[in-house]
């Protein structure tokens, strides 16, 4: 895949350039093999007429790459092992407004680390009464109208039925499980094929369903499907305050990669998120 060109044009054009307003970030997924300061000038100017104020780079972890970071002062935030086809990112980014850069409050991390929990293995039985399937686009607005009630704000359009159609049509598989033909919890993984890795997100269980180990349930399915197309890195971000989600990562195998601040649109704000990483 070509490197990218961090113009304006190029980067409203160029796949491995998210632009996202309602996160107020900018993700690059591929650093040019030359970035100069004038260019990152430019960058960081159509962020903030983007009404965006940090600037994400997925850097492959050799001295190259890892040197242009460091010249251009980026932060580094943390790591995906395996996530460019087997070799490593590491994740730095770039803060246009120092507030941005402030780390929140309440990260389960230490506590997480001094509980003892033990490694799923094999796949975990549904409850009795509870139904587990692959979503296709006929339920998507059920899935929209789930994800508004446990998501008053969320980093994408997931509240938008015609959105997660989309989504299924451009590689992301969604789980359900449904209690007596009600929708009570989804999940997703969202294929990456440039990469050879995928994301697990979009989980959502309904208030009156937690504590029932319905995600991790769903997880393994959608671990199994990504094998199946020959992934081979699993990742996920968590909100760093939530017990329950990291946990989940914790239980499913996944290894913790560091914290990116004050980076996703969810719950009631921007929230830090926590990555987890798995080779499969």
């Amino acid at each position: 895949m070509s490197k990218v060109d961090l113009s304006v044009q190029t980067l409203l054009e160029n796949d491995d350039v998210h632009l996202e307003p309602v996160n107020k970030r900018i993700k690059v997924y591929q650093l040019p093999d030359r970035v100069t300061e004038e260019e990152m000038e430019e960058l960081s100017q159509t962020a903030l007429e983007n009404d965006c104020d940090k600037i994400i780079f997925y850097v492959r972890a050799n001295q190259k790459e890892t040197s242009i970071a460091e010249e251009l002062s980026f932060i580094y935030e943390g790591e995906i092992r395996g996530f460019f086809q087997g070799e490593d990112a590491l994740i730095y980014a770039r803060y246009l407004n120092p507030a941005r850069s402030r780390a929140g409050t309440g990260n389960v991390i230490p506590r997480l680390k001094e509980l003892n929990i033990v490694e799923q293995t094999g796949d975990k039985p549904l409850p009795e009464g509870y139904e587990i399937r692959w979503a296709d686009e006929q339920d998507a607005d059920e899935m929209a109208a789930l994800y508004q009630e446990v998501f008053p704000k969320y980093p994408t359009p997931i509240h938008d039925p015609g959105y997660i159609r989309q989504l299924m049509r451009e590689h992301v598989y969604f789980s359900l499980i449904h209690d007596r033909k009600q929708l009570v919890s989804s999940c997703s993984a969202d294929l990456f094929p440039e990469f050879n890795a995928a994301e697990f997100t979009d989980c959502a269980t309904l208030p009156s369903h937690r504590g029932k180990g319905l995600l991790s349930c769903q997880y393994p399915q959608l671990e199994g499907k990504m094998k199946q197309l020959g992934v081979q890195t699993m990742f996920s971000y968590t909100r760093a305050a939530s017990m329950g989600m990291n946990i989940i990562a914790k239980q499913q195998g996944f290894t913790f990669g560091g914290c990116m601040i004050q980076n996703s649109m969810i719950g009631s704000g921007l929230e830090d998120m926590n990555i987890w990483f798995k080779a499969l």
